[in-house]
């Protein structure tokens, strides 16, 4: 009999933390964003989102972003889907993009470019399709030399 008590309240306790998928349309979204690009809040009619959404493309409705949102910041994985193929994703902490931002071709088998953010801005060794590796320093575009040397 524990055992059955066990798992029915551990079932409960899981499926609390489980939330459901809001979508929107991308036209219902305002979007405010800082003077320097790098976070943005989100809200419908003056209300910060939260929770899970799945903002679709008007035009596009086969387009869409799966993100999660608390008090209107993005937070977590932000997945960006087109006709059911993985084109893109970004990692959020507290509205910032922070780890690597991801871009694929339409077909979701090129990587297209791999960025790395640091509380929203560029800061690593990118890689673009079209041009190989690129190094940031804190959102400064920089030279492999002057990465090196600031990193150590």
């Amino acid at each position: 009999m524990k055992k059955f008590i066990t798992v029915i309240l551990l079932s409960f306790w899981i499926s609390s933390f489980s939330q459901e998928i809001t979508e929107i349309k991308m036209s219902e979204v305002k979007y405010e964003i800082n003077t320097d690009t790098t976070s943005m809040t989100v809200s419908i009619n003056n209300i910060l989102l939260n929770g899970k959404y799945k903002i679709i493309n008007d035009k596009f409705p086969t387009r869409y972003v799966l993100t999660e949102f608390i008090n209107g910041k993005a937070e977590g994985e932000s997945k960006s889907i087109h006709d059911g193929i993985l084109v893109g994703k970004k990692h959020f902490k507290n509205g910032l993009p922070n780890g690597e931002s991801i871009v694929y071709d339409n077909t979701g088998k090129t990587l297209m470019w791999k960025i790395p953010k640091v509380n929203g801005k560029s800061h690593g060794i990118a890689w673009f399709g079209d041009e190989g590796e690129v190094y940031y320093w804190k959102g400064e575009r920089v030279s492999k030399e002057e990465f090196e040397r600031r990193k150590n």
